[in-house]
């Protein structure tokens, strides 16, 4: 087992830098992080932390549960070389669009394509689609009916492009996804919220969805700033797959679904189905995705922590950011099913019983923060 390892995790569970300023500040991090509004986001201090402490410049970072990319793209922000995995078609797109170098002018082209094709089809649509549709509200319910026709028009023009979109068609499709739905004048919607969609309220107005793109990724590329970012790779598809990738990474840092969570799906519907979801998705994500199918049994972990030791190089090593409920404790949980292809090196949890975020109390049923360190045997 490398002592020098399991030092540096006691040591970083010992002073969990992360909550210390101006790291534990909410905003703090890369404007790209907040590049599109996702519930369930881990906490960019958080993975810049385990990326400073844990790995060195041009190590290859895997996350196979990336989410929007919030490890990887730190990886790439500290000259590593992230890859980020993802089932979600959301996280996919967003996590493609921060990791692979979208240019702007190309993301400009892209926006000059998506005006032509909504010009040429908003006439086509009709503000009935979908009627009968959504979970906080019905979907033409959040919209003035010609915003509504421009959003079916756009949705129309990049589900044609996935899952094999390029990185400026991620880019501006990360745009319209995050001005999809919000509280504030970005927004395509009614007064709603900009994480989950709660039921519009206040007048029907129309609003342009190029005008919006546009705002958006110019706002975003103004905040890019001189950093120079490490080009990055995002991959589509079950986590299983990867070892049919040719992937080799040193480490795979990763923050599965807690224990319990809310659906992600649920809390994400609404730019879910910009992303292509239809009605019968949702009935079927519950045997799809993890967050849900691990509350059944978490011997499914048996397939990840195999396919983890597939992909890591020689003296590999796994970082787990995880979630402890009252009656579950996850850290145990997958130490079990990760000892046939790793060794434990450090576990230990931090106390967030009574955390909130985002204006919000906290709704799942999540106690600690739980962080297992593993070495591949």
């Amino acid at each position: 087992m490398d002592k020098a390892f399991r030092e540096k995790a006691e040591e970083f569970v010992s002073r969990l830098p992360y909550k210390q300023s101006p790291y534990g500040n909410r905003n703090w991090g890369h404007p790209w992080h907040s590049l599109c509004s996702y519930h369930g986001k881990l906490k960019p201090a958080i993975a810049h932390w385990l990326i400073y402490e844990f790995t060195s410049e041009s190590d290859v970072v895997l996350d196979p549960l990336c989410g929007v990319g919030t490890i990887p793209f730190e990886a790439c922000l500290q000259g590593r070389i992230g890859i980020g995995n993802d089932l979600s078609e959301l996280a996919y797109v967003v996590t493609k669009a921060k990791l692979e170098k979208p240019n702007y002018s190309g993301a400009q082209k892209v926006i000059c394509q998506l005006d032509e094709y909504i010009k040429k089809n908003k006439n086509l649509r009709s503000i009935t689609e979908y009627e009968d549709f959504g979970f906080n509200g019905k979907l033409p319910q959040y919209f003035e009916c010609e915003t509504y026709k421009e959003i079916l028009c756009a949705r129309d023009f990049f589900l044609n492009r996935l899952p094999s979109v390029s990185a400026e068609e991620a880019m501006v499709f990360s745009a319209l996804l995050h001005v999809l739905h919000g509280n504030r004048p970005y927004a395509l919607s009614r007064r709603s919220h900009p994480l989950t969609p709660y039921a519009p309220t206040g007048d029907f107005e129309y609003k342009s969805v190029i005008d919006k793109i546009v705002q958006k990724v110019n706002r975003s590329y103004a905040k890019l700033g001189q950093i120079e970012v490490t080009q990055g790779s995002a991959i589509y598809g079950n986590y299983r797959d990867l070892t049919e990738k040719s992937i080799k990474a040193d480490f795979v840092i990763c923050s599965p679904p807690f224990a319990d969570s809310i659906r992600f799906y649920m809390q994400n519907w609404m730019r879910l189905w910009l992303c292509g979801w239809e009605p019968k998705d949702y009935k079927e994500a519950d045997e799809k995705f993890l967050d849900k199918s691990q509350e059944k049994n978490f011997d499914l972990y048996y397939s990840f922590f195999e396919m983890c030791h597939d992909v890591l190089n020689d003296n590999g090593k796994i970082i787990l950011h995880l979630g402890k409920t009252k009656n579950i404790d996850m850290g145990v949980e997958l130490s079990k099913r990760a000892e046939p292809w790793f060794d434990i090196v450090y576990f230990a949890g931090e106390d967030v019983s009574t955390i909130e975020k985002h204006g919000i109390k906290d709704k799942g049923v999540t106690v600690e923060h739980q962080y297992l360190f593993l070495q591949k045997k």
